[in-house]
């Protein structure tokens, strides 16, 4: 396993903070009655038995039983190429300041009390987010852990517990195809039933269109801005109406005459 350079030395970081914490711890309880060093026993770490890479999961750090802690330190042991903290996501007890760091396969993970906050005792919790960069099995540890009391004496735990968890690749999207549009076959100009077949002037079925020429029986028709040809010869239609409207006219003429005889007589 390939180790990343470290980014600044842990021992500077964790020393600092660990003195001031103590030094706070020696401020608020000089007048105090000396105490113990804090006690602590075991630890246990909890975190998801697999994962998916890009997706960030929280492991978390149990202490039980403890007493009088007034800051403490917990060290985990990553794989650097495949686990990566995430920032600012450490969280730890109410009432105090945590920070956490990633230095190549270590990240370290600090809380102390602040001002007159009392120390701590009974089950301490932290929790950071890491995210999978790789697939694989990673084996997250805690090394070690630290204990400071407020009188500024320490316990060490060392190796108190691990666990793996199983990355899996990302998964990834399957391209959807796109359809292909099917060419249309060429119309046959020979199959009637085909919508694309030209009709047959010639055919009796064939209508013709209003003002286009000749029609079936020879009549002509029209030519544009006449009314619509209807195809019928009107020729003796309009002889016949002629001769009955003179026979008509003759009619009334002849009873017209006779009329006025009729009166002459009578008169007479």
């Amino acid at each position: 396993m390939q180790h990343r350079p470290r980014l600044r030395p842990r021992a500077t970081i964790v020393s600092s903070t660990l003195v001031a914490a103590g030094a706070i711890g020696l401020a608020v309880f000089s007048a105090a009655p000396a105490q113990a060093a804090p006690t602590a026993t075991s630890a246990a770490i909890d975190a998801p038995a697999s994962a998916t890479v890009g997706t960030p999961f929280d492991v978390d750090v149990t202490i039980p039983a403890t007493a009088d802690v007034f800051a403490y330190e917990i060290t985990l042991a990553v794989d650097a190429d495949a686990l990566t903290y995430d920032a600012d996501s450490v969280t730890g007890p109410d009432g105090g300041f945590d920070s956490a760091e990633q230095d190549g396969d270590a990240i370290t993970i600090v809380h102390t009390r602040l001002g007159t906050s009392p120390a701590l005792s009974g089950d301490l919790d932290a929790s950071v987010s890491l995210t999978p960069t790789a697939a694989g099995d990673a084996d997250i540890a805690v090394t070690t852990i630290t204990l400071v009391g407020s009188d500024g004496s320490t316990t060490r735990l060392t190796d108190p517990a691990s666990t793996t968890v199983t990355i899996a690749a990302a998964a990834t999207a399957t391209p959807t195809a796109t359809p292909t549009a099917t060419p249309s076959e060429p119309s046959d100009a020979s199959d009637p039933s085909d919508p694309a077949t030209p009709a047959d002037p010639s055919d009796p079925a064939t209508p013709v269109a209003a003002g286009g020429g000749n029609d079936a029986g020879g009549a002509s028709g029209p030519t544009g801005g006449s009314l619509a040809w209807t195809g019928a010869d009107v020729a003796p239609w309009i002889a016949a109406s002629l001769a009955l409207l003179a026979a008509g006219g003759t009619l009334i003429t002849l009873r017209a005459r006779r009329a006025r005889r009729d009166r002459t007589g009578a008169s007479a």
